[in-house]
């Protein structure tokens, strides 16, 4: 028997809206509507794309578990649920990643001067401070191509799927 903690479509529902309000404040901070950015924090657009991946997020949480109440555990719908559904979530999911390679092609590659700090664990103790802007730059840079990367599995495998489910 699965002993996992399920989320109601209800609960899912209110943690979706909740996610997405979340991600239109970051959106109208981002458009200049609330607050107000300060020099030396990431452009605009970079704020609202940011933004959009809480939205998309919040609207998945509501498809995936409002609506088609969850996955199987190889991670797909379940049999039966309609192919717009299915269609929606990898849409979302495909924005959701998409835009986190794009804000991570931004900071790895995008014009000006970039701060980083790192912290870990050296012995038992906590360290952190600086770190060199082309060694940031580099961590970014990998982690830019392995969202891309990513984005590309998860189209093909979404594209799979839905091709799967219009045969059923």
């Amino acid at each position: 028997m699965d002993s996992s903690p399920q989320l109601s479509p209800g609960g899912a529902i209110g943690v979706g809206l909740f996610v997405g309000a979340l991600g239109i404040f970051v959106v109208l901070v981002g458009l200049g509507v609330v607050g107000e950015l300060r020099p030396g924090d990431a452009p605009p657009w970079v704020v609202v794309c940011a933004g959009f991946v809480f939205v998309l997020g919040g609207l998945a949480v509501i498809v995936g578990w409002g609506v088609a109440t969850g996955v199987t555990p190889d991670g797909d719908f379940a049999a039966g649920t309609p192919l717009g559904v299915r269609v929606a979530q990898a849409t979302l999911g495909f924005g959701i990643s998409s835009l986190l390679a794009v804000i991570a092609t931004w900071v790895a590659f995008g014009a000006g001067p970039r701060e980083f700090t790192a912290t870990g664990s050296l012995g038992g103790a906590t360290v952190s401070g600086a770190v060199g802007e082309m060694n940031g730059r580099v961590v970014w840079g990998i982690a830019a191509v392995l969202m891309w990367a990513f984005t590309a599995v998860l189209t093909g495998v979404s594209v799979k799927r839905l091709r799967r489910a219009r045969r059923v």
